[in-house]
């Protein structure tokens, strides 16, 4: 369990303070809180590499919704014509999003 002390330190912080005090480092404490410090422009620039370097094969493509298909659907639902909601977004080229984006005409007349 991870529990963060009232200093920030966790058990693992201590832990890894009192392996470099037996290396033989004097500033072991420095070392680990110098390691703990949040770097927020080294996340964004992994991120924005992972994002430049994704392959074509792995990119998800945009999401593609019909949404006159959507309000087709939930207009059946409405009537209780579930079969053909059902129906009308299999047909759909992304049936999952565009089923999805009906839930947002169901109920509205």
């Amino acid at each position: 369990m991870r529990t963060i002390r009232r200093d920030g330190w966790t058990a693992a912080d201590y832990d890894s303070e009192q392996i470099l005090h037996e290396l033989g480092h004097r500033d072991a404490a420095a070392r680990v809180t110098r390691a703990r410090r949040r770097r927020p422009l080294r996340r964004a620039w992994r991120t924005l590499r992972a994002r430049l370097h994704r392959s074509a094969a792995t990119a998800t493509p945009a999401a593609c919704i019909d949404w006159d298909a959507a309000r087709a659907a939930a207009d059946a639902v409405n009537r209780g014509d579930t079969d053909e909601a059902h129906r009308i977004v299999q047909a759909t080229p992304d049936p999952r999003t565009t089923a999805f984006a009906a839930f947002r005409f169901i109920g509205v007349e």
